[in-house]
């Protein structure tokens, strides 16, 4: 073979791949458009799409079934679908046939047939939903919960049982099942720590926060808010979820009497939830913002705290002015913050009759909130024994019957916060009840001699532990 005949025959050889590989490229070019023109007459959604127009009009829920039960599985066709149960879902609660709701989610085939993501998600935002249009019906949300889980179980979708199961602690908590609830996520959480599920573990640490606090115990609320936070700074959250960590945060402040640290968490969360222009759970944050500065007034003014402890600054006012800003008070105005202005007037005149009628007329505003509603008895309990320790401040002996009337307050009522305040050495006095008198101590210098004597005892027990280990220690060395 000479140079040339190589050259030439390379040449054919080159031709004949290019040929080939363009004809290849030309038949991956026809099979596509095919699949294209396939897809497209497989996209044939306007029976979908006239279901559901016409469920606009009449036969809602037949019509949204008819949806749901179409064998079209294109990806409009599954959007159109997702739509369908999210609008069979409204007419049902609109129905109240909350029932209906769970069979039509373990009986559909669309469930069977959408990716498990997509199936979660679904779920998820049906349970909100229902959640969102029976706000109060806890015991039929509750049992829609369990009967999912259940579902979830047999089907083996831990990711949406993981969900529904942190709903269904939510949904406990506000029946006020703390035992229960905090049952449920202890066992949760021991799952996702182990499958490391940042953002579900950021909602589960805040509902056992909130649990935790419900119990009234706020030491555990305070770490687990913590573990909630630490899981937050790794992922990206949503500013309702950041909102409601920061109304948590402002919660527990508010407990240790930080009520100035308080106030600036409940802020941070009311503008957040005032951007998304979310009234219903903004309103709450503001009511906790007056809370913190009535309270925190109090404080200066009474000397009292977050342990009941008072002072004897008799001159200082609170002033009900500052509480609001004008853009707030008209946009957030209601019964809610009517309700707090009464006890921020109640707590200027340091009434105790109105206080309580405050809390009467305004009990669906102030009861029903846990937090309000604690420190709003804490409140009531140290203005009274402020009013009481002004009372009887200029007598030695004073009648009970006469505190009484003062008060405006029946005699049973103020013996007994007399008896409690004496126990708890908020004041030196006894109750004569033969007489019906109330004996006042001059408080005198406090005598050293008891705490000497104690002292002494207590060296002299030293002295003696020590020379009783020395001779111990001596008769292992004889032995």
């Amino acid at each position: 073979w000479t140079n040339k005949q190589k050259s030439t025959l390379n040449s054919t050889m080159v031709d004949a791949m290019e040929v080939e590989e363009s004809s290849h490229a030309a038949e991956e070019a026809e099979k596509h458009d095919a699949d294209v023109i396939e897809d497209e007459e497989e996209e044939d959604v306007e029976d979908l799409l006239d279901w559901m127009d016409n469920a606009k009009v009449g036969n809602t829920v037949q019509l949204l079934q008819n949806v749901m039960e179409s064998p079209k599985v294109g990806p409009k066709a599954t959007q159109i679908k997702e739509k369908a149960v999210y609008e069979l879902t409204r007419a049902y609660c609109a129905q109240k046939e909350y029932s209906a709701i769970v069979g039509f989610l373990e009986t559909s085939t669309f469930f069977k047939k959408v990716t498990k993501a997509k199936c979660a998600k679904v779920v998820r935002q049906v349970l909100d939903i229902v959640v969102g249009l029976a706000p109060t019906a806890y015991d039929m949300q509750r049992e829609i919960c369990e009967k999912i889980i259940d579902w979830c179980q047999r089907e083996k979708r831990s990711f949406l049982r993981q969900r529904v199961e942190a709903k269904l602690a939510a949904i406990l908590f506000h029946e006020n099942k703390f035992g229960d609830a905090l049952e449920l996520i202890d066992r949760l959480l021991s799952e996702l720590k182990k499958i490391d599920d940042k953002q579900l573990l950021v909602e589960t640490h805040l509902m056992e926060s909130k649990i935790h606090f419900g119990l009234r115990n706020v030491p555990k609320a305070k770490a687990a808010l913590t573990a909630s936070r630490t899981c937050a700074n790794a992922i990206y959250v949503a500013p309702a979820l950041q909102a409601s960590i920061d109304t948590m945060s402002g919660t527990i402040h508010t407990e240790e009497g930080d009520y100035n640290t308080a106030h600036s968490y409940f802020l941070e969360a009311f503008e957040q939830l005032d951007q998304m222009n979310e009234q219903v759970q903004a309103v709450p944050c503001l009511k906790y913002m007056m809370l913190c500065r009535i309270l925190d007034s109090l404080v200066k003014a009474l000397k009292l705290s977050a342990k009941g402890a008072i002072g004897a600054d008799k001159n200082a006012t609170l002033d009900a002015s500052t509480l609001l800003s004008s853009r707030q008070a008209v946009k957030y105005a209601g019964k809610d913050l009517e309700a707090m202005n009464a006890v921020a007037k109640a707590a200027t005149t340091r009434s105790l009759n109105e206080f309580e009628k405050v809390l009467k007329e305004y009990a669906e505003e102030l009861q029903k909130d846990l937090l309000i509603k604690h420190h709003l008895h804490i409140l009531q309990e140290q203005m009274l024994e402020s009013n009481l320790i002004r009372i009887i401040e200029p007598y030695s002996c004073v009648e009970l019957q006469h505190i009484a009337d003062l008060m405006e307050l029946d005699l049973p009522t103020v013996e007994k916060k007399l008896s409690q305040m004496i126990l708890d050495g908020k004041f030196q006095g006894i109750l004569d009840q033969g007489k019906g008198q109330l004996v006042v101590y001059e408080e005198g210098e406090k005598d050293g001699a008891m705490d000497k004597g104690l002292q002494v005892l207590e060296n002299m027990d030293e002295v003696v532990t020590t020379l009783f280990e020395r001779s111990k220690a001596l008769r292992t060395l004889m032995l």
